[in-house]
């Protein structure tokens, strides 16, 4: 921390929605306290409105930053009007103006998307407007969150107290709205007590908000990382998302850093998540990375930027070579290199990798073992000799290997994938070499 001596300064404000337009930087502070003003009144109205649910969690949650941000206006304002001088303790921020120009076209974009939203929602009814509004209260959200990160680019100002994860699953009247009362959880336990904590990891901070969060809303925990299970709506396929949370600080204001895999619809993903709006090279789509694994030597290549500006992923096959690299691995490295050149570096603890990529490649219905052409024969060759028609042995994984596949696994009480995992192939009696 660092001591900070405001002086008597003005402070121009781009601030979030108001009646749908963006404020435009003005001279007074009155002015853009009145913004605020607005869009709090807004805010508690739709807060008002709902008596629990997705939205209502979304509008509490974007209240409290709004509010963080009439305290910091406020603050300024009556340093202006009393000359005084005022002694804020906060982090040090350096300010990067080429950032908050971005930011900048950043919150012109999502007003669009504001306004797109709220046009699906007011022509639409029943199930879809309800997603919908959610849809408008989560794109409000990230405009006060990028108003947020243009203060701090901008001016160097952070926030002293970030505004809390929101919890999707939690109704209203919670004490901590986590619901965790309600489960008569007491959050002051020490990690090594609490009902979620994975007993084979006792060194690990269960107390995290994201391991409280998992444990509300029902997703397993397995070391540094959560497993979340559930069936897309399009075609119900499986849908697999963990996430490591090794590298999470609870002082980032305007989100985490995290190291995401998932399978999503059949495709495979990797993602680096971090809490800054990234500087991409708008020509190719992508970012410099540079990552460790344990103690090998470092590598250079380059990942796709998420639509979110704030981080960069592998996807498909990619990323399941990725996965697979990381399955035995302890720790991992990453660096991001922005247009700019500005670096984001992380380094993530995998204790606990196993049964997510397990879980991830599950639902992908691939393997975490990288096999060969030879050993792929050797697994259809055991599955025919077993009764199961997997065709000839030709070391080619299609449908019909898949089913066969399937079948062992559903007769012999294993999960059903359709993919030759490390727990099968014990089964079988096949034994791929070591990686």
């Amino acid at each position: 921390m660092t001591r900070l001596r405001v002086l008597t300064a003005t402070l121009a404000l781009f601030t979030c929605l108001t009646k749908g337009t963006l404020a435009q930087p003005m001279g007074s502070l009155d002015a853009e306290l009145s913004a605020l003003d607005a869009q709090i009144e807004e805010v508690e109205e739709t807060i008002a409105e709902h008596d629990g649910g997705l939205v209502r969690a979304l509008a509490e949650t974007r209240r409290e930053a709004l509010m963080l941000l009439h305290t910091v206006v406020t603050s300024r304002q009556q340093a202006e009007a009393g000359g005084a001088v005022i002694e804020i303790i906060v982090p040090a921020v350096v300010p990067d103006r080429e950032r908050a120009q971005q930011l900048l076209g950043e919150m012109a974009a999502q007003q669009q998307r504001i306004e797109d939203a709220e046009h699906e929602a007011t022509s639409a009814g029943g199930l879809i407007q309800a997603v919908a509004l959610s849809r408008v209260e989560t794109e409000k959200l990230t405009l006060a969150q990028l108003q947020m990160a243009y203060l701090q680019a901008q001016y160097g100002i952070a926030f002293p107290v970030p505004p809390d994860v929101v919890n999707l699953s939690s109704g209203a009247g919670s004490e901590d709205g986590l619901g965790l009362a309600d489960e008569g959880v007491d959050i002051d336990d020490a990690a090594g007590s609490l009902a979620w904590a994975d007993p084979d990891y006792p060194d690990i901070d269960y107390s995290l908000r994201p391991f409280e969060l998992a444990h509300v809303e029902g997703r397993r925990i397995s070391g540094w990382w959560t497993i979340e299970e559930e069936r897309a709506a399009i075609d119900d396929s499986p849908i697999a998302i963990v996430i490591n949370y090794s590298a999470y600080e609870p002082g980032s204001f305007s989100g985490l850093t995290a190291l995401i895999a998932q399978c999503r619809e059949g495709v495979t993903s990797i993602v680096f998540l971090q809490d800054n709006y990234l500087l991409s090279d708008f020509r190719r789509g992508t970012f410099d990375i540079t990552y460790r694994i344990d103690d090998e030597p470092a590598k250079s290549t380059r990942w796709s930027e998420l639509t979110s500006s704030k981080g960069a992923g592998q996807f498909g096959t990619e990323a399941k070579d990725f996965l697979r690299d990381l399955y035995e691995a302890e720790r991992f490295f990453i660096r991001l290199t922005e247009k700019n050149g500005q670096r984001h570096d992380a380094l993530f603890d995998l204790s606990g990798i196993q049964e997510p990529m397990d879980t991830v490649a599950a639902a992908c219905g691939w393997s975490t073992l990288e096999l060969s052409l030879d050993e792929y024969r050797a697994i259809q060759t055991m599955l025919n000799v077993g009764g199961f028609n997997a065709g000839t042995p030709d070391g080619i994984w299609g449908s019909g290997s898949r089913d066969a596949m399937r079948a062992f696994q559903e007769e012999t009480g294993l999960p059903i994938t359709g993919s030759p995992n490390r727990a099968t192939l014990e089964a079988l009696g096949v034994r791929p070499y070591d990686r």
